[in-house]
């Protein structure tokens, strides 16, 4: 009973981190979250814990952009501005009271500002466009 207990846990486990593209992502605490300013516009900000990477949160804030405008029923958006900082996060010190060391974390934060258009109502070969379709479509690594 407990070998087929114990094979069942592995199976789920290897296949929750199938469904990943890497062990980061199983792992990433990033969390992105779009507000919309007027019917055109949208601020999404993303934060990560300590762990994470500002690309990580840069790349979840943009596909947050482009699913923003999905969701809204717009094709394309384009970035008109971002901010990137990063915030003190926890620490952990280590080592003997004579060597004692302090590690100190950074939270990285992002937030993107984006104007949303639908087809006819831009160029679509404007610069800095993104059509969401094809953000939403690429691979995260």
């Amino acid at each position: 009973m407990k070998q087929t207990w114990k094979k069942a846990t592995i199976m789920g486990l290897f296949s929750f981190l199938a469904g990943c593209t890497g062990l980061g992502e199983a792992f990433s605490t990033v969390q992105a979250t779009p507000r919309m300013l007027d019917d055109h516009t949208a601020v999404i900000s993303g934060a990560g814990a300590g762990t994470d990477t500002m690309s990580s949160v840069q790349q979840a804030v943009f596909r947050s952009a482009a699913a923003t405008a999905k969701n809204a029923g717009y094709q394309y958006f384009v970035v008109l501005d971002e901010q990137k900082t990063q915030v003190p996060g926890p620490s952990s010190s280590y080592g003997s009271k004579q060597a004692r060391k302090t590690y100190q974390l950074s939270e990285p934060r992002d937030e993107l500002t984006v104007r949303l258009y639908r087809a006819g109502e831009i160029d679509p070969s404007h610069p800095g466009l993104f059509a969401a379709d094809s953000v939403l479509s690429e691979n995260v690594r």
